[in-house]
């Protein structure tokens, strides 16, 4: 699975490669990039990927990013102008220090908005925020733009500090990666671009993966057997006396090199805001390498 990433910044598209598995995701090159002229970020995000579709033909898929930091104390400055608000790195981060010399009051947050467009034109979008507040003074190596000033609630250290991995989790944009796969039912990107349901082969590992694997037989009758959605029933909390809430349940899978692929599982709610997904690292065998979990406790489940 290919994209365009339509910005100038790789930084993004190496992250957002990581935030969304399955995808090989590259910046687009561009001497006439639109302005950023929108009042939101979604509409600064929508116009990037669809400014992406018709440079690059419509071949693949364009993702759109726009992303920010607001300040309370600089009344949400420099939110939609961050990446104009001076030269990123340590240009902005003195600029933003030098405005807050002097004050106490240091909430701010992190936005970011994604919008993926198909080559047929489909569109979705998923939005992220990341509470928390600026320091006195850079600290870390890690990360790029604010990271170094950046401390999220329930930490001491700052973005920069914490690293990576602890972005991968916990960043605004990864909320926004996540918030982006579920309103697409974590599979529509891989089905509208061929990759899904249709493939003889994709077929074949899904099937030894529900055959082989305990906990995917365990999962077996909640999810397609293929690439696909299908709505379901979760009772939070795992009683079936409690409030019903409908859901899609998602099959997702994407097959790498080497003998290997990913499976998704997702269960999404609340209108694909908020999901619990599992990444099954596996052999094409159905073997079970090893599986990740994300997004908030998974509710039980009824097709």
């Amino acid at each position: 699975m290919r994209a365009w990433l339509c910005s100038r910044n790789a930084h993004k598209a190496r992250e957002l490669e990581v935030l969304l598995p399955g995808w090989e995701i590259e910046p687009l090159e561009a001497a006439d990039w639109p302005d950023e002229t929108g009042d939101t970020y979604y509409e600064n995000a929508r116009a990037k990927a669809l400014f992406g579709r018709e440079h690059s033909g419509g071949d693949r898929w364009t993702i759109g990013e726009d992303s920010g930091i607001e300040v309370d104390a600089l009344d949400g400055r420099p939110g939609l102008h961050s990446a104009r608000y001076a030269p990123e790195g340590a240009p902005a981060i003195a600029k933003l220090l030098g405005e807050l010399d002097g004050v106490a009051g240091r909430r701010a947050r992190y936005v970011s908005e994604i919008v993926a467009v198909s080559p047929d034109g489909e569109e979705a979008r998923g939005s992220g925020t990341l509470e928390g507040r600026i320091t006195l003074e850079p600290r870390g190596t890690g990360g790029f733009g604010y990271d170094p000033v950046f401390v999220p609630d329930g930490e001491d250290q700052t973005v920069a500090e914490l690293g990576d991995a602890w972005k991968v989790k916990h960043s605004h944009r990864a909320r926004a990666a996540r918030a982006l796969l579920a309103a697409l039912g974590a599979v529509i990107v891989l089905v509208a671009a061929g990759c899904g349901g249709t493939d003889p082969q994709e077929r074949g590992v899904l099937s030894a993966f529900f055959a082989r694997s305990p906990e995917a037989k365990r999962l077996a009758s909640l999810f397609p057997h293929k690439a696909g959605s299908l709505p379901c029933v979760l009772f939070p909390g795992g009683a079936v006396k409690t409030p019903k809430l409908r859901a899609t349940c998602s099959t997702d899978v994407s097959l790498v090199k080497h003998e290997r692929a990913v499976v998704t599982l997702t269960e999404a709610w609340n209108h694909g805001s908020i999901a619990h997904t599992w990444f099954f690292f596996i052999r094409r065998d159905g073997e079970v390498e090893s599986v990740v979990q994300e997004g908030p406790a998974a509710l039980r489940a009824q097709p």
